[in-house]
């Protein structure tokens, strides 16, 4: 996999009890990113990638948001 490229890879799910779909993304974490990944777990005592993820998207929203 190539440093610079980010994997995304998006999946439906049908949510249980309703004909309603659901959009699923799997993210790869690989290469360069994984390195960032790493050392953001490491300096901020993350105990999975899911916390990073989760964390990086919350503050980009919040930006965004503000912007």
């Amino acid at each position: 996999m190539d440093a610079s490229t980010l994997v995304l890879i998006n999946e439906s799910y049908r949510k249980e009890g309703s004909e309603e779909n659901i959009e699923g993304i799997t993210v790869i974490i690989d290469g360069t990113m994984k390195k960032i990944f790493d050392q953001i777990k490491e300096k901020k005592y993350y105990g999975t990638y899911n916390e990073v993820l989760r964390d990086i998207i919350f503050e980009g929203i919040n930006v965004i948001v503000k912007s």
